[in-house]
């Protein structure tokens, strides 16, 4: 579940930020934030819903068997994916989406916004450092 998540949330920041920051004018730091945090929430939102359904079977994997959670016949992800289908319909696989996405959207805007501001910050610390020379 990890690697899709991340495959799907740095390939959507990417993108995004790329668009967004040719829209935005390059002078304005605020704008360049809004950029960071709108283009992070947008990453993580997108991400966390679309690998909603890979949490969902990797959660019911982790817990069959607990406090009467129903046992699959196999562990593998293929086969508890049918398994839910068939007992629960479709819908099932998206149980979780609303609190998952509210969590990983705002998480994803700080974490970018303090990754690219501090970039920014030392570069320019690294910018303006001379070193002692003899």
């Amino acid at each position: 579940m990890d690697a899709p998540f991340t495959a799907v949330h740095f390939a959507t920041y990417e993108a995004m930020k790329k668009v967004l920051s040719e829209i935005s004018s390059k002078n304005a730091s605020e704008e360049q934030i809004l950029v960071h945090l709108t283009v992070g929430g947008a990453a993580g939102a997108l991400a966390s819903a679309v690998t909603t359904p890979l949490d969902v079977v990797k959660t019911r994997l982790q817990c069959q068997g607990v406090c009467g959670v129903d046992k699959f016949s196999n562990t593998s992800i293929r086969m508890a994916l049918k398994q839910i289908v068939a007992k629960e319909g479709p819908q099932a696989l998206l149980r979780g989406l609303k609190p998952r996405v509210l969590f990983h959207a705002p998480a994803a805007a700080i974490c970018w916004s303090m990754y690219e501001a501090m970039k920014i910050f030392l570069n320019h610390v690294h910018e303006s450092f001379v070193p002692f020379q003899l």
